[in-house]
């Protein structure tokens, strides 16, 4: 087996180069023709992973945060080439909702001795994405978290840079439309996902599934800086669905408009638009050694009835 290791140097303050050795010795382990290389800079992993394509290697795993994978899997397009994930970024969400282990050297044993599952290959205009895209306030969130917050990790990050965007955000007027349903609001942020978690583990959308064959919503209306710290810590556990403000919501076809540009992450990465159109390839995306549950009987070839409301 020819098995491509992309590894990010600078994920989570280091994390993978500092686990490098112990990486190496785990994978040596097997019998694999084993190549490494570490990124070198922005958008890298995405052209290493275009050229582990073409040489048909066998295996692709990373060892870095969300925004690696994300790279990686934008290499990989749609070749059904197996991918595994070592978590070693900020947040981890993806490694997370795949069931991998924190510790690298247990991952690596997870991927090379696990089977390979299908999951949802996610779109969002002209990018694939693995976990999460956030609009309004979660994107500006992620910026200082990018910015400035870096040698925090996971939760801890997010809510220092929570606080820093609550003087800093002003609302937008958004068009938020989902298989036909179409709301208009003054948003606080709009979180479309295909993993529970995001900025370190927070339970965003708490019902999500990589591989049901539908994207999950979290719409929040505008919130006052007294009523977004009276929120804040609900969702942590995910309590914020009973809240009146907030809409959960599934489907497979999600269009984002504003009139103006707005911040938005994608896997923790910083892009800013005006409109933003989602699609979803059920179980596209073939991930070695991810413990998720077989997705149920979803009839894909269904489709709901139009709606139209306006909140």
């Amino acid at each position: 087996m020819k098995v491509k290791v992309i590894m990010n140097p600078v994920a989570g303050r280091g994390r993978a180069l500092k686990a490098k050795p112990q990486i190496l010795k785990a994978l040596l382990e097997y019998d694999v023709e084993l190549h490494l290389e570490e990124t070198k800079g922005i958008n890298h992993a995405t052209e290493i992973a275009r050229q582990a394509v073409r040489a048909g290697f066998d295996l692709i795993v990373v060892a870095g945060g969300d925004g690696t994978i994300n790279q990686v899997v934008n290499g990989m397009g749609e070749e059904r080439i197996p991918l595994g994930v070592i978590g070693c970024g900020t947040g981890n969400d993806f490694a997370r909702a795949l069931g991998m282990p924190a510790d690298p050297v247990a991952a690596v044993r997870q991927i090379m001795g696990g089977v390979t599952r299908q999951i949802d290959l996610c779109r969002v205009n002209q990018s694939y994405f693995v976990s999460s895209v956030g609009v309004g306030f979660d994107g500006e969130v992620a910026f200082h978290t990018n910015q400035g917050f870096r040698w925090i990790r996971g939760k801890a990050a997010y809510l220092c840079s929570v606080f820093k965007t609550l003087f800093s955000y002003r609302p937008r007027r958004i068009k938020l439309t989902i298989d036909g349903l179409v709301m208009e609001f003054n948003s606080l942020l709009v979180a479309v996902t295909n993993s529970p978690t995001y900025g370190g583990g927070l339970k965003i959308n708490p019902e999500a599934r990589i591989n049901d064959g539908l994207f999950d919503v979290c719409a929040v209306q505008y919130m006052s800086k007294p009523e977004i710290l009276a929120c804040l810590p609900l969702l942590f556990p995910g309590w914020h669905r009973s809240l009146k403000k907030v809409r959960m919501m599934k489907g497979r076809n999600i269009t984002l408009e504003s009139n103006e540009s707005f911040y938005y992450q994608v896997d923790g990465e910083i892009l800013t638009d005006k409109t933003l159109r989602f699609s979803l390839i059920p179980r596209a995306l073939a991930v070695k050694g991810a413990q998720v549950e077989p997705a149920g009987g979803f009839d894909f070839a269904a489709e709901k009835p139009a709606r139209v409301q306006e909140a």
